[in-house]
C-alpha cells in the first residue's frame, strides 16, 4: 500500500524525503506529483491543488494545506524501521521514534516519523496475526461469526 500526501512546496519535499530518509524517486513530474519509495515504503507526493489520480496541472486557487496523519500498511516493519534509523540524519532524529516498531494489544506492529511538512507517517505491519485457518474453514462453511474467537 502507499499513502497520499498533499505538500505546498513538492520540490522542497521531494528533497526532504531523498535527502534526509533516503527513499528513492521513482516518477517526479514537478508542480503535479511524486512517488517515492523507501523498501516496503511507498508515498505518493501531490502539490497542493493538484487531485491525486488526475494528471493535470495544479489548481492555483487551491492553497489550502494542512498537515495530516497517515496510515499505511508495510511488510517487514524491523526491517524498514532499522533502515530509515540509520539513514536518518543526527539532526533529524527527533522526526522519528527512537524505539524500534511497538507490538499493539490489536496484533500489530507500528511505528511513525513525521515529514517536513509536519505529516506523521504512521507504520503498520499486520503480519504478527494468523488466523487459525481451521477456523476460518468453519466460518467459510457455516458462515457464522460466532465461531471465530
Amino acid at each position: 500500500m502507499s499513502a497520499v500526501l498533499c505538500t505546498p512546496d513538492l520540490a522542497r519535499a521531494v528533497a526532504d524525503y531523498t535527502g534526509v530518509f533516503r527513499f528513492e524517486c521513482r516518477q517526479h513530474i514537478p508542480g503535479v506529483l511524486a512517488l517515492l519509495a523507501h523498501g516496503p515504503l511507498q508515498l505518493q507526493l501531490w502539490a497542493c491543488g493538484a487531485p491525486p489520480g488526475r494528471w493535470e496541472r495544479p489548481d492555483p486557487s487551491a492553497r489550502t494545506f494542512a498537515p495530516g496523519h497517515h496510515s499505511v500498511v508495510v511488510a517487514h516493519i524491523h526491517a524498514l524501521h532499522a533502515s530509515l534509523r540509520r539513514v536518518l540524519p543526527a539532526a533529524h532524529a527527533h522526526r522519528m521514534t527512537a524505539e524500534g516498531p511497538v507490538l499493539q494489544p490489536w496484533g500489530a506492529w507500528e511505528f511513525a516519523f513525521s515529514d517536513g511538512d509536519g505529516h506523521h507517517i504512521h507504520c503498520v505491519d499486520w503480519g504478527v496475526w494468523r488466523p487459525d485457518p481451521a477456523l476460518l474453514q468453519r466460518y467459510d462453511s457455516s458462515g457464522d461469526a460466532e465461531d471465530l474467537p
